[in-house]
């Protein structure tokens, strides 16, 4: 369903707080494309002074919030500039709001798979090639010439890719080759292993690498898509990217008054989430009309003084 206005937008979080049993509910975001508008030198791309405040807002309201992205965590970290748990290279690496960082070892020859691939890339100029722990990605945002080099060699480099054991994933302004299983499906999956059976877990994201984490939200929690206009996906809701600095102080209000008022009970939890699911034919919103309804704790705590 679209959430184009403000009070659709206000029904569905105050109905998504309301359904909590007990606890906090879990805010889990997207940074590039969600929270900071894309750029072209990626360096560059911070969220404006009315989304970071909203975030700021909601962790002096001690809400629960988790960045998960694709880049590495200490990067985001620096760009955000916010005492928040951070996923990067999609749940790989998990940067907890106290800055302790913690991330698995790679498994067999990976390194060496990674470092062929990257050699594969590197006729491309300096800065568009990305080594990271569990991936090699080609950024072309704003470079044509990259974007038309790689159209004429993309066939070569997924023959490479498929020897090497490496998915191939398109994204917004770029390809990634990445170690199989790596997903944001797979982090929220263990986030929600973490939380306990009673707390809800909201994910907010925009390009085709947050699909993965709206599949195993359908049915357990509420995802929301970030996109102009109506696409097919595995998100319940869409919101308007110009609309994601009042969902976050929408969210800061109904923590606030979640506060206030306590929480219901398990079936009204079970009553929303079951309502706001997308069936296959609802996946997109056509001719957007709304479909259907309108630290070092556990993740997403931040970090306690001392800790």
């Amino acid at each position: 369903m679209d959430l184009t206005d403000l009070r659709s937008l206000e029904e569905v979080t105050e109905q998504f707080f309301r359904s909590v049993k007990e606890g906090s509910p879990l805010l889990v975001s997207d940074y590039d494309g969600t929270l900071a508008p894309f750029k072209r030198e990626r360096d560059e791309a911070v969220p404006p002074l009315k989304v970071k405040r909203a975030l700021e807002a909601i962790l002096e309201a001690e809400g629960d919030l988790v960045i998960l992205s694709g880049r590495r965590a200490d990067e985001v970290a620096r760009l955000l500039a916010l005492p928040v748990e951070i996923w990067g290279c999609h749940g790989w690496e998990r940067r907890r709001a106290d800055g302790a960082t913690e991330s698995p070892p790679l498994p067999g020859q990976a390194s060496r798979l990674l470092d062929s691939m990257a050699m594969e890339l590197s006729s491309f100029p300096a800065g568009t090639v990305e080594l990271k722990p569990v991936s090699v990605a080609l950024h072309w945002r704003g470079r044509e010439r990259v974007k038309e080099a790689y159209d004429g060699m993309s066939a070569h480099l997924a023959l490479v890719a498929g020897w090497a054991g490496l998915e191939v994933l398109p994204f917004n302004g770029g390809v990634e080759y990445r170690l199989p299983g790596c997903t944001k499906g797979r982090a929220i999956e263990r986030i929600l292993e973490e939380r306990s059976g009673g707390d809800a877990v909201c994910y907010i994201g925009d390009d085709v690498t947050d699909e993965d984490a709206f599949r195993v939200l359908r049915g357990r929690g509420l995802g929301i898509l970030v996109a102009d206009r109506p696409k097919e996906t595995a998100a319940a809701a869409r919101i308007k990217p110009e609309c994601v600095e009042m969902f976050l102080a929408l969210w800061r209000g109904a923590l606030k008054k979640q506060r206030r008022t306590g929480v219901e009970n398990d079936e009204s939890k079970r009553t929303f989430i079951d309502s706001i699911q997308p069936s296959s034919s609802d996946s997109v919103n056509r001719g957007g009309k709304t479909r259907g309804a309108a630290g070092v704790g556990r993740v997403g705590q931040r970090a306690q003084p001392g800790a």
